[in-house]
C-alpha cells in the first residue's frame, strides 16, 4: 500500500496475527449452523420460533426487574404490566413454536436487511483487499434471504425460514472464515 492511503483502510489491511483466529472460527461456526439448517429444515423454524418465544420470556424477566427496581408509582405498574404481557406473549410463542417461527421471521428479515447492508458497506471499504468479494456475496444473499422472507414465504412452507437462513449463515461464514484464511496467507513483509 502506499502511504498516501487513509490511515484506517492501512489499518484494517494488517490485522494481527491474533485476530485471524476468531474469524476463521466464527466463519467455521456458521457454517456448521448452515449446514444443521439446511440437514433439518422444518426443526429450524421450529427451534428459532422456540427461541424467539423464550428471548421474549429473557426480555420479559429483565423489564420487570427493571420495574421493580428504578421506578415509582404509575410508572412502575406500567413497566409491569408490559412484563407480564411479553411473558404471556413469550409462553404463547414458545409452546405455540410454528406461529413463534413466523413472528421472530419478521425479527429475522429485520436483522438479515442489517446485516447485508453491514456487510455490503464493509465490503465496499475493504474493496482492495482480496476478502471483499466474500463479503460482497454474503451481503447480496443476505438481503436476498431478506426479501424473500419479506415477500411471505415462510407463511408459504415454514421449512423455508431454514433454508433461508442456511444461506445465510453459509455465506456469512465463509466471508469469515476467507478473511480469517486469506490474511493468514500473506506473506509476512507484506503491508
Amino acid at each position: 500500500m502506499s502511504s498516501d492511503e487513509p490511515l484506517d483502510l492501512r489499518a484494517t489491511s494488517t490485522p494481527q496475527a491474533k485476530g485471524r483466529r476468531p474469524g476463521r472460527t466464527a466463519g467455521a461456526g456458521m457454517i456448521l449452523l448452515a449446514v444443521a439448517a439446511i440437514a433439518f429444515p422444518a426443526e429450524t423454524a421450529l427451534v428459532v420460533g422456540g427461541f424467539g418465544g423464550w428471548l421474549l420470556w429473557l426480555a420479559a424477566a429483565l423489564m420487570l426487574g427493571v420495574a421493580l427496581l428504578t421506578f415509582t408509582g404509575a410508572l412502575r405498574w406500567l413497566g409491569i404490566g408490559a412484563a407480564i404481557a411479553a411473558v404471556a406473549l413469550g409462553a404463547y410463542l414458545t409452546f405455540n413454536p410454528t406461529v413463534g417461527a413466523l413472528a421472530t421471521a419478521l425479527v429475522l428479515t429485520a436483522a438479515l436487511v442489517m446485516d447485508g447492508s453491514f456487510q455490503l458497506a464493509a465490503a465496499l471499504h475493504l474493496r482492495p483487499l482480496k476478502a471483499w468479494r466474500w463479503l460482497l456475496v454474503s451481503a447480496i444473499t443476505s438481503l436476498g434471504a431478506a426479501a424473500l422472507m419479506a415477500l411471505g414465504l415462510p407463511q408459504q412452507a415454514p421449512q423455508a425460514v431454514g433454508i433461508v437462513l442456511a444461506a445465510a449463515f453459509a455465506t456469512t461464514g465463509a466471508a469469515l472464515f476467507a478473511s480469517g484464511v486469506l490474511h493468514a496467507r500473506r506473506p509476512r513483509g507484506a503491508n
